[in-house]
């Protein structure tokens, strides 16, 4: 097994940041819906008793493990930012190994239209993996101001992965060259 990418395809590295990203991105939004299902229709950035509050979160008693098996706002927000944490973190090192290792030579079965839409894609999943827990960490410690840019780069994301997925599901189902095979 290689670490590094070559021209024979992507290493175990590469490989292993994105699948840690693809599930660790899973959790966190599946955490983070949960969040605003748990807000008693208070919406966000209020406190307790339908107080207005200074972000998300504030206010109340953490009951640890027991409140997060119970839906708890509080314990589900502590495991949401620290989710959020790793995904940008994940995300820094992804760029960091990008830098050290080039990527392997686009698939063969990819036409000059579907490379830029892959690329494309890419970039716009890296910036919203950056900005999404960036402006989630602010929204923590300020008002609601950034909530806009927040809830932006959840658009970009579900786009950008819709289109990655479909150009993977298309060269799997359709094309039927393997190209998934490059990442698993």
């Amino acid at each position: 097994m290689r670490l590094r990418n070559d021209a024979s395809g992507y290493g175990a590295v590469t490989k292993t940041l994105h699948w840690v990203t693809v599930v660790a991105l899973a959790a966190q939004l599946a955490v983070g819906y949960l969040l605003d299902d748990d807000d008693g229709g208070q919406g966000r950035g209020r406190g307790r008793g339908g107080e207005p509050g200074r972000g998300r979160g504030r206010g109340g008693d953490d009951d640890g493990v027991a409140g997060l098996l119970d839906g708890d706002a509080d314990s589900l927000l502590a495991v949401h930012v620290a989710l959020g944490l790793m995904i940008l973190v994940v995300t820094l090192v992804r760029l960091a190994w990008r830098r050290r290792t080039p990527l392997p030579p686009w698939a063969p079965g990819l036409s000059a239209g579907e490379r830029r839409l892959a690329h494309g894609t890419e970039l716009a999943l890296y910036g919203a993996l950056l900005v999404m827990p960036a402006t989630g960490i602010l929204l923590l410690l300020t008002d609601d101001d950034l909530l806009w840019l927040h809830v932006a780069s959840h658009v970009v994301l579900f786009v950008a992965l819709a289109l990655h997925l479909g150009l993977v599901l298309k060269h799997q189902l359709v094309d039927r060259d393997r190209l998934l095979a490059r990442m698993l």
